[in-house]
C-alpha cells in the first residue's frame, strides 16, 4: 500500500510539473495574441498621400474594412481572455496536484511536507493577486506586492520539497531541479521544472516496475 501511495504521489507531482511547464507557453500565446489585437485595432486599412501646392499630406482611411478590423480585434481579445482563463485554471490545478503529491510522499516517509506549505502559499497568492487586479490605485498595488512575496516564498518551499524528495530517492537530477525551482528567477525556475519533470519520470518508472514485480510475486505465491 505504501509503495502504491508513493507511486501516486510521484504521478501527481509529475503531472503538476507538466502543467506548470505548459502555463508559460500559454501565457506567451496570450501575450502574442494581445499584441496582435492592439496592432489590428490601431492600424488603418490604407494611407492616402496627396501633394498640394508643394505640400505632402498623408491621411489614414479604409476601404470599408474598418468594421472588419474592429471585429477581428474583438475576436482576438476574446481569445486572449479565454486563454488567460484557461491558464488560471491550469495553474490552480497544477498546485493542487503538487499539494496532493507532496502530501502522499510525506505520509510515505519520502519527505516533501514543506512543499505542501509552498503550494498553499502560492494558491493564496493567486487569490490575493486576483483581488488586487480588481482594485485600483494604492490598495491594488499593495495586494500585488503581497501576492508576489507569497509566491516567491512558495516557490522556494516547493523547491526545498522537491530537493527533499530527490534526496530520499537519491536522484541528483531532482535535487538539482529543486534547487533551480527555489531560485526566484523565471528562467531558473522554468529549467528546474523541466529537470524535475524528467527526474520524476525516472522515479515513476522505477516504482511502477517494483509494483509490477511485487504483483507478479504475490500472484505466484497465491497460485
Amino acid at each position: 500500500m505504501r509503495q502504491l501511495d508513493e507511486l501516486e504521489g510521484i504521478r501527481r507531482l509529475r503531472s503538476g510539473m507538466l502543467l506548470l511547464i505548459l502555463v508559460p507557453l500559454l501565457l506567451f500565446i496570450v501575450a502574442v495574441a494581445a499584441a496582435v489585437a492592439m496592432f489590428v485595432a490601431v492600424r488603418p486599412a490604407y494611407r492616402v498621400t496627396m501633394v498640394t501646392s508643394g505640400h505632402v499630406f498623408t491621411q489614414a482611411g479604409c476601404y470599408g474594412s474598418c468594421s472588419g478590423s474592429s471585429l477581428a480585434a474583438v475576436g482576438v481579445a476574446i481569445l486572449v481572455a479565454a486563454l488567460a482563463l484557461v491558464s488560471l485554471v491550469l495553474i490552480v490545478m497544477a498546485f493542487r496536484r503538487l499539494s496532493g503529491g507532496f502530501s502522499l510522499l510525506s505520509a510515505a516517509g519520502r519527505g516533501g511536507s514543506i512543499g505542501v506549505t509552498g503550494t498553499w502559499l502560492i494558491i493564496i497568492a493567486i487569490i490575493i493577486a486576483l483581488l488586487g487586479a480588481a482594485l485600483f490605485m494604492f490598495g491594488g498595488f499593495i495586494a500585488m506586492w503581497i501576492a508576489f512575496v507569497l509566491a516567491a516564498v512558495g516557490f522556494i518551499l516547493i523547491g526545498v520539497g522537491l530537493f527533499e524528495v530527490g534526496s530520499s530517492y537519491r536522484k541528483d537530477l531532482l535535487e538539482a531541479g529543486g534547487i533551480l525551482v527555489a531560485i526566484p528567477l523565471l528562467i531558473t525556475s522554468f529549467i528546474g521544472l523541466i529537470l524535475s519533470y524528467v527526474a520524476l519520470g525516472d522515479i515513476e518508472r522505477e516504482l511502477q516496475a517494483k509494483a509490477s514485480q511485487a504483483g507478479a510475486q504475490q500472484a505466484t505465491t497465491t497460485s
